[in-house]
């Protein structure tokens, strides 16, 4: 049976990973691709880094599953950046994969998978996981700030668009003198 605190997080992380579908469902693959001006990766980047570093809390850290073969091996992880442009095929793996690594975090919830954990911490919140729903607050708190940041990414890329497509006034044939 699972913690109702593990539940609740099961379900705020289907929450924000579905808001963070709906932010980038009308991007195209090129501004996926994009990184805007003053950041250090793009949005797809974003989105692949949440997937690989839940799984990798989940399972790897935490010793469930130390020889786990994370999705998209080394290019989504801590420290990466976007190297290569993603395919719509991978893309289209990522939008999968965030719905489907929670279906199968919550299977091994139940199964009993979470039972033998070894406490770890991240660079970022330094704050000890000793369990799976530990682990689980503090991926909904990484999700959620990159979602921030996608978000971020998203209006600056907007923003660049519009200001491509403002319109030159005419010449207004004012003479220098």
């Amino acid at each position: 049976m699972m913690e109702p605190a593990t539940a609740l997080s099961i379900a705020y992380l289907r929450k924000s990973r579905a808001i963070f579908l709906e932010t980038v469902a009308d991007l195209s693959l090129e501004t996926l691709n994009e990184i805007p001006q003053g950041f250090n990766n793009n949005i797809i980047w974003n989105m692949g880094h949440i997937l690989v570093s839940t799984l990798g809390l989940c399972y790897i850290r935490s010793q469930v599953n130390p020889d786990l073969s994370l999705p998209f091996a080394g290019r989504f992880g801590k420290g990466t950046r976007p190297t290569v442009k993603a395919t719509g095929e991978e893309v289209a793996e990522i939008k999968r994969l965030l719905i489907t690594s929670l279906d199968q975090i919550e299977k091994d919830i139940h199964a009993g998978v979470f039972e033998n954990w070894q406490t770890c911490t991240t660079d970022t919140y330094q704050i000890p996981m000793d369990s799976v729903q530990s682990t689980l607050v503090c991926c909904l708190a990484h999700e959620n700030l990159h979602l921030g940041i996608a978000r971020a990414q998203k209006a600056v890329l907007k923003q660049a668009e519009a200001a491509k497509n403002i319109p030159i006034a005419p010449d207004l044939n004012v003479k220098v003198l």
